[in-house]
């Protein structure tokens, strides 16, 4: 475990045997760097899943030892910190920072009942929400993500928590069914990437005849035939082989997962549906599952319901495809913040990730954590794996977000 410390922030993340070891370990860490003047004033807090049933213990813990009243956090299948993640394992990621005592709100619940809130926003313009949420939830999630960014006019970001038994949020207390975090005036210099983490292997293509989450037609042809066709050219393309050479029949399968012959490799947990923003001018897109093949009527399923007239592409999601998005983000956000602020130096950094990322078929992988690293440098870092990344108010999938504090 290293810790990281900047002019007002300093984070540790580490892993243990149980809670009060992991603990120590990050504690002992942040108490040695508080001096009498430090000023800080705030904490992020993300805790494995492994360690969620003593959550409240630990955010206890670390409001206590560290005398900071102000947290937010949540419960995550790893947790991230800078060059560094622990995945399916006891641990905890923290960072502690200094803001300006009226520069931020944190909220609870949903900003309509929280009367702090309501006066904070009277005598503050807020840019940026960072946001936790719980996707048990009695409410849709999106739907309260939405709301909040309506009521509060704020660029939305966060995740919701990856846990395989309770799911928590923290916002100065612990939190569940709900969406919760801090507000931040427009006053906090910060900065923003989303990664995709996938590349299009098609053109935007039309849905023309669909049943819910069915996918009938794509430019009026059976859409099952259109991905079949798709896959063709890009195993081409991909083995610089002549398309003709391959034939992919999907008339027996009933799942992506079961892709037959040399489409195996290539397809299986790889390609997906993407979902472009209308009036977006980022080449934004919602990545979506492919759920079922339906040879009978040529159809396909995805974990969203769509409509006629809709805009689709597949993608592909494999390690080549998110470390070569994710360099491309970073360095673009780099060269934008050096463009804006005639330099590049961040004090900080959160990172929120989709659990898909932090699971890896192959050991060998290179970690997306060393890319931001090297991109980045050695700032505090703390974040988790999400199930499910917000960007922009919007439930995303597969997706890596990063937020700078300046």
């Amino acid at each position: 475990m290293s810790l990281f410390t900047s002019t007002h922030f300093a984070s540790a993340c580490a892993s243990g045997t149980d809670w009060r070891d992991t603990s120590k370990n990050i504690l002992e860490k942040l108490e040695d760097i508080r001096t009498e003047n430090d000023q800080f004033n705030f904490g992020f807090l993300y805790i494995s899943d492994h360690l969620v049933e003593d959550t409240a213990s630990i955010y206890n813990l670390f409001k206590s030892v560290l005398k900071i009243d102000n947290w937010i956090g949540s419960i995550g299948m790893g947790v991230i910190g800078c060059g560094e993640t622990h995945v399916d394992t006891p641990a905890i990621s923290a960072m502690i920072g200094h803001f300006d005592e009226d520069s931020f709100c944190i909220f609870p619940d949903d900003t309509e009942t929280q009367e702090n809130v309501l006066q904070w926003l009277k005598k503050n313009t807020p840019m940026l929400s960072i946001v936790h949420g719980d996707p048990m939830a009695d409410r849709d999630p999106q739907e309260l993500l939405k709301e909040i960014g309506e009521k509060t006019d704020s660029f939305l970001v966060g995740g919701l928590s990856s846990s395989r038994h309770a799911h928590y949020q923290i916002a100065n207390r612990i939190c569940e069914n709900a969406v919760c975090g801090a507000l931040f005036s427009n006053t906090l210099p910060v900065s923003t990437a989303l990664s995709q983490g996938c590349q299009p292997i098609s053109a935007p293509l039309v849905i023309t005849k669909t049943d819910d989450n069915i996918i009938m037609e794509l430019d009026d042809q059976p859409a099952l035939d259109v991905l079949q066709n798709i896959l063709r050219q890009h195993h081409a393309q991909k083995t610089g082989k002549d398309v003709e050479i391959f034939t992919i029949d999907l008339n027996e399968t009933e799942t992506s997962d079961h892709i037959p012959g040399e489409f195996k490799t290539l397809f299986q947990g790889n390609i997906h549906a993407a979902f472009p923003f209308n009036q977006s001018d980022q080449n934004d897109y919602i990545v979506r599952g492919l759920t079922g093949i339906y040879a009978q009527d040529r159809s396909l399923a995805v974990s969203e319901d769509v409509h006629v007239g809709q805009a689709l592409m597949f993608v592909e999601r494999d390690t080549d495809s998110m470390i070569a998005d994710l360099s491309q983000s970073l360095n673009a956000l780099k060269k934008r913040v050096m463009s804006e602020r005639k330099g590049f130096e961040p004090k900080a950094a959160l990172y929120i990730s989709c659990i898909a990322r932090g699971f890896s078929n192959n050991p060998h992988d290179v970690n997306e954590m060393s890319v931001i690293h090297d991109i980045i440098g050695s700032v505090p870092l703390t974040g988790f794996y999400a199930g499910g990344e917000i960007n922009n108010a919007r439930l995303y999938g597969f997706t890596g977000i990063l937020v700078l504090f300046f």
